[in-house]
């Protein structure tokens, strides 16, 4: 008896113009048109890149499938309309096929780059030719395979196949520490961040071998199956089908074996070998990379994870059990490649572990180890709610952690209410109005309004809101009553004037969704930044510049300065500073170039206009490095204004220096020399300090020079300085007699917070027990 599949003869195949000229075909290239058009609507997909490459690799297997099954199913249609030949035969004619009207969506969105700017035209092919084109590859072997085998229900097991397909990567990245996942249909998605990379080009071309390979088994498998129950004798064909089979499951097992160091994935062990040392404290346990953080430094580092777990605990009312798992990543670009993003910090509530940057571990610290506690009483898998209400997900972090640049979060949010840029609680709340606008409008605006909601309506329904992934439902209250009674709320805000100039520097900044190039402009960025790490002023200033034409954008300008400021050229750094802010529609957009435009005339010795830039940016209190720099620069220009140690010390700053550590200790010790002088002035005592106090060594120096000056000599921020020196040294009576007295000369209430803060830290580090236990 002859079985059903048997019946299909998948070595019958008709020609492309033939498959071309089937309805089925014709429905499947108005459906691509019609996709493409609607494309050329949404940001991000209306150009051909990555993000339109991805959709359509997805299209392509599970709509462009369908052909490969219709023309299958019948056998290759009437046989005189077709050619007997090999599977591969049939595969080649199948893929050309499919390929072809891909070309459909592809003229479609190059078509739209007469009205949408396409600012890597290249690029975009490339990513098209290896994620939907070489879906189509993958996908009709697939086809003709399980045609083979299942006969008429192989439709039936081709989506249950590209089902399962799509449950790998979101099991892989529930059970692995990476947010990224290649996978054979859709080539490789980069994963849920605000990183605004293009995806690693090499490795996805590593890994669509693999996708060739797994083609390769499919294919020499149906060759032989089907030479077989054809019962037609031919050993070339069997030999040529199992040499290729060999090779395939050869480079496919490769593949899978060095998946980890091949950068298609990352496990948690392969994580733990990289990053190579383990340190315990209570209930923190940190990853990290020893020839980096030092034993001293990964203790405090420890310390802090176990004051702010037991702070956020507290204020969520959650009792902490088990161990939280911190991975220390040495840098962005290692934490990019093992991790697959490296601007963003993040955390996995259901493994209670987070993920953090060394050089910004501090200011990330707090926010995702919120992440972490309220996933005791977050939903689905993930423990945090994202199908509704993310912005709840953010804003209770937010709220929590409440620190954010030089203001409170209510502070932001009334100054965005009075420019009409604060959105309304639906748009920052709901899940599709936090992720369209950029990061910074949907973090403060929804940690604002959370902070609002616990304070008025308590923390037990914000955690039932969480819970249920549901602000509406549990509060009783529409998101436009809610919003009416925040917004009469922060009328009642006491702004930090002024902030026009700030509120406008911080939040009107365009999202991803809005972006004109962003990720081009990311990677052109990397490129030049890396350039003025090396030091190489004149390529950095090109590159910058070559991306302000690109798409103009404020990276790209303080880039172009710092690279002037690097070559030297202060008088060129003072034109452009000075074009870019009096251009009135971007000025706000770049306000910290006040910054470099003070150095830049302190260089030439013009102290009146050096002090003059210096206030305008202090005035504003911008978020963000530079206002500190600024500060130290101003105290020492009213001070010293012709002191040249001073001078080159401060403007150093803004350097990338070769031998930084010797000129550091260089600088230090002719600071001390200068100390002689004046052995108590603030200004002086600052800078020392700053050079001085980088490890166990110079703190221990500086501690006898910071007991000599009196407390009352010291400014506010000398005096929060000497507090965090104190404090690392373990000298905690020391360290509160200064945060106490930085407290009363605080100004701002976020002074205010920070100072209230390291003194709780001491209380803490006095009631808690010492932990030491690292491998």
């Amino acid at each position: 008896m002859t079985s059903r599949a048997s019946t299909y003869d998948i070595s019958v195949a008709p020609s492309v113009l033939h498959i071309l000229g089937r309805p089925g075909a014709v429905t499947l290239a108005g459906v691509y048109g019609l996709l493409a058009m609607v494309m050329t609507h949404i940001r991000l997909l209306d150009t051909l890149g990555y993000e339109s490459a991805l959709a359509f690799g997805l299209l392509a297997a599970w709509v462009g499938g369908m052909l490969s099954l219709i023309v299958t199913r019948d056998g290759g249609g009437r046989e005189e309309a077709g050619k007997r030949g090999s599977a591969v035969h049939s595969w080649l004619r199948l893929s050309a096929a499919g390929a072809m009207l891909l070309f459909i969506p592809v003229a479609v969105l190059v078509g739209n780059a007469a009205f949408v700017r396409n600012c890597a035209l290249l690029d975009g092919v490339l990513y098209w030719l290896l994620i939907p084109f070489a879906t189509i590859l993958f996908s009709t072997a697939l086809v003709l395979f399980l045609r083979l085998l299942f006969g008429g229900r192989a439709g039936w097991a081709y989506y249950l196949v590209l089902l399962l397909l799509l449950i790998q990567p979101v099991v892989q990245i529930f059970t692995r520490p990476q947010i990224y996942a290649y996978n054979h249909v859709f080539g490789m998605f980069l994963g849920l961040s605000w990183d605004q990379t293009q995806p690693p080009f090499l490795t996805l071309v590593l890994y669509r071998l693999s996708t060739l390979a797994y083609t390769g088994m499919l294919l020499s498998a149906t060759a032989v199956i089907s030479t077989r129950r054809k019962h037609i004798p031919s050993r070339s064909c069997i030999r040529r089908s199992s040499l290729v089979f060999t090779v395939s499951v050869a480079v496919a097992t490769a593949a899978l074996l060095f998946s980890d160091d091949l950068g298609f994935s990352t496990s948690y062990a392969h994580l733990e070998r990289e990053l190579g040392s383990t340190h315990r404290q209570g209930a923190v346990t940190i990853i990290h990379d020893s020839s980096v953080v030092s034993q001293e430094e990964i203790r405090l580092i420890a310390e802090e994870h176990r004051f702010q777990l037991e702070r956020v605990c507290a204020e969520l009312g959650v009792r902490w059990e088990g161990t939280l798992t911190a991975y220390l990543y040495p840098d962005s670009k290692t934490k990019k490649r093992l991790l697959g993003t490296e601007s963003s910090e993040l955390a996995r509530p259901w493994r209670r572990e987070i993920h953090i940057t060394y050089t910004n571990w501090n200011a990330a610290l707090k926010h995702e180890i919120v992440h972490v506690v309220a996933g005791a009483f977050g939903p689905y898998v993930n423990r945090a709610p994202f199908v509704r209400v993310l912005g709840l997900t953010e804003g209770l972090a937010m709220a929590v952690e409440w620190s954010w640049g030089n203001r409170t979060l209510h502070q932001h949010a009334a100054a965005m209410m009075a420019q009409e840029i604060l959105p309304s609680v639906r748009a920052c709340i709901g899940t599709a109005g936090f992720v369209t606008k950029s990061s910074s409008v949907s973090y403060v605006s929804a940690g604002s309004f959370t902070r609002w909601m616990i304070d008025t309506l308590g923390m037990a329904v914000v955690r039932r809101a969480y819970a249920a992934d549901d602000v509406e439902g549990v509060t009783g209250l529409s998101y436009e009553e809610l919003d009416r009674r925040w917004r009469a709320f922060l009328h009642s805000v006491p702004r930090q004037l002024p902030d026009s100039i700030a509120t406008a520097y911080a939040f009107r900044r365009p999202s991803l969704f809005s972006a004109e190039c962003p990720r081009v402009v990311t990677e052109r960025s990397r490129e030049a930044a890396a350039a003025l790490e090396r030091r190489d002023g004149r390529l950095a200033e090109r590159l910058y510049r070559e991306t302000e034409r690109l798409a103009p954008n404020a990276r790209a300008v303080f880039g172009i300065v710092s690279a002037l400021f690097q070559q030297g050229r202060m008088d060129s750094v003072r034109q452009v500073c000075t074009r870019y802010l009096r251009d009135s529609s971007r000025a706000y957009s770049v306000w910290p170039l006040q910054l470099w435009l003070g150095a830049a005339a302190w260089a030439h010795g013009d102290s009146l206009a050096a002090g003059r830039a210096f206030t305008l940016l202090l005035r504003e209190q911008t978020p963000g490095w530079p206002t500190g720099l600024a500060a130290r620069m101003q105290r020492a220009l009213q001070s010293f204004p012709d002191d040249s140690l001073l001078r080159s010390v401060l403007l150093g700053a803004l350097l990338r220096e070769e031998n930084e550590d010797s000129l550091r200790m260089h600088r230090a010790e002719a600071l001390r020399q200068r100390l002689g002088k004046d052995s108590t002035h603030p200004v002086l005592i600052e800078e020392w300090l700053l050079h001085v106090a980088v490890d166990s060594t110079g703190r221990s120096e500086a501690l006898p020079v910071i007991r000599r000056v009196p407390v009352k000599r010291m400014h506010r921020s000398l005096r929060e300085l000497a507090g965090r020196i104190a404090y690392r040294s373990g000298k905690n009576e020391d360290a509160a007699q200064l945060f106490r007295a930085a407290l009363e000369m605080s100004r701002t209430e976020m002074e205010r917070v920070e100072m209230l803060e390291w003194l709780d830290r001491i209380q803490f580090r006095r009631q808690s027990p010492a932990f030491d236990e690292s491998e």
